[in-house]
């Protein structure tokens, strides 16, 4: 097999003139018969090998066909038996002979996704076996014949990759020494020149930092208050309280940007009551009635209406009354029902 992808063509001949890419024609890959065996031709773009499983009948040339390459190398292999006692024994109780030979199997990715980088085969044992290759443990391959994995640049053009960094955050201490962080990615221009994020390996001149040290200079001035307390009066001027304490760790706030602590307040919630003025008469002379009266909700010290007080406690503005009933009994003397009339 060649060494790496090249212009020029492996060719091989036996002696009875039967060959591959000979007199100037350049075969297709496949099967051929040559020296008594059947040999595979693979090529791959500009990368050829040649195997055969054998046993070989008479002798092989290998020859290069257009020798347009500077350099150029080839690895090869072949067995031979060392018991010739075994040809003897059937085809049934022979175990399957198989070539084993390092081969250039596939090309890693990119180490850079732009502005150059560098990417290199990957050599793997391959069995040969039934005019095919496939890959197996390197343990069937000599480890002293493995060739050296072949590099190649790659991904040459320009970067259009860079790093994009957000805005610091607050720093993890209100006072004192922290941190503070910040979002860092890598980005590319996309089709529609919105920006997308990828692998940060693709980005080059070093990860810019996410995070760095903060010390809030607020120290002097860390107060903290507490919620003010109810107004000291429910009804005209009153006065409010609350607690401020210094935060600062070692105590040193300064007294002049101190809180007020306490301040006057108005609270005017238990001012109002209900006040209501005499009952009417009974709107009726006989039998049931009704009586009604003003209620209204009132200050209790300058007589201003509002609206403050409680609906549940509100008194009743009117009233069932009754008088004598309205039918009366009259008395008639019994001389009257006992009178005749003359006719």
């Amino acid at each position: 097999m060649e060494d790496k992808p090249l212009q020029s063509f492996l060719a091989l001949k036996d002696s009875s003139k039967r060959s591959i890419n000979s007199d100037w024609k350049i075969e297709l890959p496949g099967d051929f018969e040559l020296a008594g065996t059947t040999v595979r031709y693979v090529r791959r773009g500009l990368w050829e090998k040649i195997s055969a499983k054998g046993p070989t009948k008479s002798p092989l040339h290998l020859m290069v066909l257009l020798f347009h390459d500077q350099s150029y190398g080839i690895h090869y292999e072949y067995t031979i038996p060392l018991n010739t006692s075994q040809d003897r024994i059937s085809e049934k109780q022979r175990e399957p002979e198989y070539l084993y030979i390092w081969a250039h199997s596939s090309w890693q990715n990119c180490t850079v996704q732009c502005g150059g980088g560098e990417r290199s085969t990957v050599v793997s044992c391959m069995r040969i076996i039934n005019n095919s290759m496939e890959v197996v443990s390197d343990n069937y391959c000599h480890s002293e014949t493995r060739p050296q994995a072949k590099v190649q640049r790659c991904n040459t053009l320009p970067c259009q990759y860079r790093w994009v960094t957000g805005e610091w955050g607050p720093c993890s201490a209100s006072c004192g020494k922290g941190l503070q962080q910040r979002e860092v990615s890598c980005v590319y221009p996309s089709v529609n020149g919105s920006l997308r994020h990828t692998k940060d390996l693709y980005c080059h001149g070093g990860k810019p930092a996410v995070q760095q040290g903060c010390e809030d200079d607020a120290c002097l001035t860390t107060w903290e208050a507490s919620v003010w307390s109810e107004c000291s009066s429910d009804c005209s001027q009153g006065v409010r309280r609350r607690t401020v304490l210094c935060k600062n760790p070692d105590g040193g706030c300064d007294p002049f940007s101190k809180p007020s602590q306490e301040e006057p307040c108005e609270d005017d919630s238990k001012c109002y009551e209900w006040k209501f003025g005499d009952w009417s008469k009974c709107s009726s002379t006989c039998g049931k009635g009704l009586q009604s009266r003003v209620v209204q909700c009132m200050h209790k010290d300058t007589g201003r209406h509002g609206d403050n007080c409680p609906l549940m406690l509100r008194p009743p503005i009117y009233r069932s009354c009754y008088r004598q009933s309205c039918f009366v009994k009259v008395h008639i003397p019994e001389e009257i029902l006992t009178h005749e009339v003359a006719p």
